[in-house]
C-alpha cells in the first residue's frame, strides 16, 4: 500500500478522545486494526497536549506496523527478554572492563561474589523478568553478612545496565545498613612481639614488615627488592603493584588506589627485610641484579619461586596467634595496626592516609577516634594563640 494512501486512511479513522487531567485538556488514542497478514493490532496512548500530536503519533505507529518495522522491534525485544541474568551480568562486567571503570582485581572479586551468592538464585532467570521478591530473598539471605559485596555489585549492575546495552529490571536493591563499628581492631608492639615469638623466623619478619609499613597482603606478595631503597637516611619502599590469585594462576595489577606510593622504612622494617633476605637468599644480601628471574626479585616468594598465595600468610598468622594466646587477627589487622598506632602517636590523618595509600582521607577517618589526645592538644594550641594575640593587642 502506498505510504500517502496509508497516512490518509489513518487520519480518516483516528479520532483522539479529549479528556481532562488535573484541570488540563489532554488527548488519548485507542486505535484497533488488522494487518495485511491478518494480525490484530491495538494502539493505545494517553497524554497528548493537542489533537494534532495524537494523530501524528498514531500515523507513525501504524506506518511502523504496516511496514514491519514495529514487528522487528518486538522480535528484538523478545530476544532481549531471553537473555539470562548470568549472561547479562557477564555483559555488564565486560563493559566495566572495557570502560576502565574497575580494576581487573576488583572485577575478579565481583565475579567471585556474584558466582557464590547470586547465580544459584537468578542465574537462569531472564534478565528482564527478575522480580522484586527474588531480590528481597537475596537481601534477606545477606542479613547476617558483615559486607554483602554481591548486593553492591548487583546494584551497580542495574545502574550501569543501559550503558552496557541492556534495560534494567524494574527492581530495587535495598542493601542492609549496619551501624559503623566503634573502633577498628588493631594490636600494639607488645602483642606483635608475642605473636612473632610463636612462629618461624620468616613469618615473624613478614608480620613485622606488615605492622611497620601498612602493606596489604597482596602488596607484600608482589614486593620486589628493586622497590626498596636502602640508602643512608633515605630508606624507603615504593609500592608499585599487588598480586591476586585467579583461575589457578596469579594476576598482577596496580595497588588498590591505582597509584604508586612511597613509604619510609623505620629501623624495625629494615631489620625485617634484612632477616627475610638472609633466610630467602643466604649470603646475597638485599640487592638483586637487574634482569634477575622472578624468584630472585620477589621479597617473599613461594617455595616454587613464583608468587605466594596470601592465604598461607593468613594461616601462619592465625596459628601464631593461637599459640601466643592472642585473639585471632588477620594480615589486614596488621595494616590497621600500622594506621592505628600512627594516629595514637599523634601523626596527622592526612599523612596516615598518604602512607596507607587510601584514595581519600575519608577512609582514614576510621582511626580518628584514636587521636583524642591530639585533638585536645590542638585545642590547647588554639587557646594559646588566642591569648598571645590578646597580649600583643593590649601592648
Amino acid at each position: 500500500m502506498p505510504l500517502k494512501r496509508l497516512l490518509h486512511e489513518v487520519t480518516a479513522v483516528v479520532e483522539p478522545v479529549m479528556y481532562t487531567a488535573r484541570g488540563i485538556t489532554r488527548y488519548a488514542v485507542d486505535l484497533s486494526f488488522v494487518t495485511d497478514e491478518g494480525e490484530p493490532i491495538r494502539l493505545q496512548r494517553r497524554g497528548f497536549p493537542t489533537r494534532g500530536e495524537a494523530i501524528l503519533w498514531a500515523e507513525r505507529e501504524v506506518v511502523l506496523v504496516k511496514t514491519g518495522a514495529k514487528r522487528k522491534t518486538a522480535t528484538a525485544t523478545t530476544k532481549a527478554a531471553a537473555v539470562t541474568t548470568e549472561d547479562a551480568l557477564g555483559q555488564i562486567v565486560s563493559f566495566w572492563r572495557s570502560s576502565g571503570r574497575k580494576k581487573e582485581s576488583t572485577l575478579h572479586a565481583d565475579r567471585c561474589s556474584i558466582n557464590k551468592h547470586v547465580l544459584h538464585v537468578l542465574g537462569d532467570v531472564p534478565w528482564s523478568r527478575i522480580t522484586q521478591a527474588q531480590i528481597d530473598r537475596l537481601v534477606a539471605d545477606a542479613q547476617a553478612m558483615p559486607t554483602p559485596r554481591h548486593l553492591t555489585v548487583l546494584k551497580a549492575a542495574f545502574r550501569d545496565s543501559r550503558r552496557a546495552g541492556l534495560d534494567p529490571p524494574a527492581v530495587l536493591v535495598d542493601i542492609p545498613r549496619r551501624p559503623a563499628a566503634n573502633k577498628t581492631d588493631f594490636i600494639n608492639a607488645t602483642e606483635l612481639d608475642r605473636i612473632c615469638a610463636h612462629t618461624l623466623p620468616r613469618w615473624a619478619a613478614a608480620f613485622q614488615l606488615l605492622f611497620h609499613t601498612g602493606l596489604r597482603g597482596g602488596e607484600l606478595m608482589a614486593l620486589e627488592w628493586g622497590d626498596l631503597d636502602f640508602g643512608h637516611m633515605r630508606e624507603t619502599m615504593t609500592v608499585r603493584r599487588t598480586v591476586y590469585p585467579i583461575k589457578g594462576a596469579f594476576a598482577v595489577s596496580s595497588p588498590k588506589s591505582g597509584k604508586h606510593r612511597t613509604v619510609p622504612l623505620n629501623v624495625s622494617a629494615v631489620r625485617a627485610l634484612t632477616e627475610i633476605a638472609t633466610i630467602t637468599h643466604p649470603g646475597r644480601g638485599v640487592y638483586v641484579a637487574a634482569g634477575a628471574p622472578l624468584s630472585e626479585r620477589l621479597v617473599f616468594p613461594a617455595d616454587s619461586g613464583g608468587y605466594m598465595n596470601k592465604s598461607l600468610l593468613a594461616r601462619a598468622l592465625s596459628e601464631a596467634c593461637r599459640k601466643a594466646g592472642v585473639r585471632h587477627i588477620s594480615p589486614h589487622t596488621l595494616r590497621h595496626s600500622f594506621g592505628s598506632n600512627l594516629v595514637q602517636a599523634g601523626v596527622d590523618l592526612y599523612i596516615v592516609c598518604t602512607l596507607m595509600g587510601h584514595s581519600s582521607v575519608a577512609m582514614t577517618q576510621r582511626y580518628a577516634h584514636l587521636s583524642a589526645d591530639g585533638l585536645r592538644s590542638s585545642a590547647r594550641k588554639l587557646d594559646t594563640l588566642s591569648r598571645n594575640a590578646k597580649k600583643a593587642h593590649s601592648k
